[in-house]
């Protein structure tokens, strides 16, 4: 049987590195407890890689992390994710494409 592959969505511009690490990485280990498969937007790309993050902007990167959202079946929305505005364009791209909305 398949595991039900989910997205986590949050705010993270705008918060310190360790509080939105800790944030993603909190709820991607309950939603592991619970037999999903999870993406987690901070992991994508290994930390040495990072700083590719500040060659290709905000925008690409928005991209990049939609692109995984599109292959996901949920998306779980963490507290705070409506003064986010990707953390919105995530939510309503995830309602245009009826992925999932995972409430805990």
């Amino acid at each position: 049987m398949k595991k039900e592959k989910v997205y986590i969505s949050g705010p993270i511009t705008g918060l310190e590195r360790q509080v939105y690490l800790k944030n993603f990485s909190d709820k991607e280990r309950e939603l592991r407890a619970m037999g999903y498969d999870v993406v987690n937007p901070t992991k994508l790309l290994p930390s040495r890689f990072l700083w590719i993050y500040k060659i290709i902007g905000y925008k690409l990167t928005l991209l990049y992390d939609i692109w995984h959202l599109l292959n996901c079946d949920g998306i779980y929305m963490i507290d705070g994710w409506q003064w986010s505005k990707g953390a919105r364009l995530e939510r309503a791209i995830a309602q245009l494409f009826n992925i999932e909305l995972i409430k805990l």
